[in-house]
């Protein structure tokens, strides 16, 4: 089991705002929901190859696939902090204070994520 599969819910879209601002910080042009995705994925060593899988939900007999429900909950928080924006629908960028943070800070990070949440 990977170490992100042992991770709590909570803990797993803390990961996932700090490796989505990396990524962002790396690539410095906007990216679709599904290229930052596929990229986690591909690249982040903790994040398993099929985590982009359905499955179906025991509940509802529905298909779903759980890392994009984690990595949706994950730019929403990163939205509110006002680390990233969406100019237009599907497309994320980073905004000034997101390309000037440490991704590294995750204390800070998440002091902003908390207070985004907070003014909702």
């Amino acid at each position: 089991m990977s170490e992100f599969a042992k991770m709590t819910t909570y803990k797993k879209e803390e990961f996932l705002e700090k490796e989505i601002l990396k990524y962002l910080q790396k690539l410095r042009q906007p990216a679709t929901r599904i290229q930052i995705a596929e990229y986690l994925v591909k690249n982040t060593d903790s994040i398993p190859n099929d985590s982009l899988k359905y499955v179906t939900s025991k509940k509802t007999g529905r298909e779903y696939i759980p890392f994009m429900n984690r990595l949706s909950f994950a730019i929403t928080s990163l939205k509110k902090a006002e680390l990233i924006d969406h100019p237009k629908r599907g497309t994320t960028v980073l905004t000034k204070l997101g390309q000037d943070i440490n991704s590294d800070n995750e204390e800070y990070i998440h002091e902003l994520v908390m207070k985004g949440w907070a003014k909702s």
